[in-house]
């Protein structure tokens, strides 16, 4: 008797149990649903209705003297350049460091970078490495950061203009300090929302202007 009436009381908590993972499962596939398929889609139209160019990546199309069309980079990663003939941005690492700004192992590989960085910038004309600007020579906390400060870009215009009008002959027209000036000021971009942030230049855009491909 005593047998009987323990299986008929197990009986209810096997069907309670049953219940409660039938309904962790349902909860499961609809949340699965929801996060994983509806709310993306939901997202990219919304996005790409709302902010077309953002939502693809923010990319650089340029049309070339042929007339093709070619994407040239994003306006918001940086790219590193090596010839003087441009203007330099943040040194582009790719990712960020996961090593502890405190570590000696995170210290040694910024004076690393740092003097490599110099040495670069010293061979192409900036002959004078301890007035360099802090952004030539410092990744940013993202590693692919596009912009720079207008002081960092003003500060390169001299090596931009001799390294530009260099090749040039007598006859032929040379980039002026005007005309470089009115392009660093033409992608220079404001505070966001006018109180955020500071003044910045995106040195890809005023470098593809340097070519004539904007």
């Amino acid at each position: 008797m005593q047998e009987i009436t323990e299986i008929a009381g197990e009986a209810p908590v096997k069907k309670k149990r049953f219940q409660t993972a039938r309904a962790a499962i349902v909860c499961l596939l609809i949340f699965t649903v929801l996060c994983g398929v509806v709310y993306p889609i939901t997202l990219t139209l919304v996005s790409k209705a709302a902010f077309p160019y953002e939502a693809e990546g923010s990319q650089i199309v340029v049309t070339l003297p042929d007339g093709t069309q070619r994407v040239y980079g994003s306006e918001l990663i940086g790219q590193n350049y090596e010839n003087p003939k441009y203007m330099f941005g943040r040194v582009n690492t790719g990712a960020p460091s996961n090593l502890s700004p405190e570590s000696d192992e995170y210290q040694d590989l910024l004076n690393e970078r740092i003097a490599e960085r110099k040495e670069k910038l010293a061979k192409i004309g900036y002959a004078d490495t301890d007035k360099i600007p802090s952004e030539l020579i410092t990744a940013s906390g993202s590693g692919v950061d596009p912009h720079i400060s207008p002081a960092t870009a003003e500060f390169q215009i001299p090596v931009i203009l001799a390294a530009r009008n260099a090749d040039k002959g007598e006859d032929e027209e040379k980039l002026t300090e005007e005309d470089l000036r009115a392009i660093i000021d033409k992608y220079t971009e404001g505070r966001f929302l006018w109180i955020f942030g500071e003044k910045r230049v995106n040195v890809l855009l005023v470098n593809l202007a340097l070519d004539g491909l904007l």
